[in-house]
Parts: structure tokens; C-alpha cells; sequence
């Protein structure tokens, strides 16, 4: 049976996804994932399925929401 993905993007919870649907997504390695058989939400960048699919947080530019309320992290 194939995994069922949740996916948590800066607080926001969404899914459920396919592993394909979550690789389309685009995934940052500051991104959490759960599924079926995880304790606890994961970041993407250590589990297996989503190696070279990651790209850099670093490089995401910030929204206006996020400089204004940053600070609530």
C-alpha cells in the first residue's frame, strides 16, 4: 500500500498528498512531513523518499506576512 503524506509548510498543515503530489509541490528542507508509521513530524531532507527533491530555504524570499510577523516563529 502506498504512504498517504501530510505535509507542514511554516505552521500550515495540508494534505493528504501522494509522494508524487508532494515531490510537485516543491519542498524546502525547513518542511515537515508525517505519515502512517512516524512518531512525530519529520523534517523532509531525513527521510529517504524525498532525497533530491529539497531545495534550500534560504533561498525562498519572504513574504510580506512573514517580514511584518516574523517575529511570532
Amino acid at each position: 500500500m502506498d504512504k498517504i503524506y501530510i505535509l507542514k509548510k511554516n505552521k500550515l498543515i495540508s494534505g493528504p498528498y501522494s509522494l508524487q503530489t508532494v515531490k510537485d509541490r516543491g519542498l524546502y528542507n525547513n518542511d515537515m512531513i508525517w505519515y502512517e508509521g512516524l512518531n512525530d513530524w519529520t523534517p523532509a531532507e531525513q527521510l529517504e523518499d524525498f532525497e533530491g527533491s529539497i531545495k534550500s530555504s534560504s533561498k525562498i524570499p519572504k513574504s510580506i506576512f512573514e517580514k511584518v510577523f516574523g517575529f511570532l516563529k
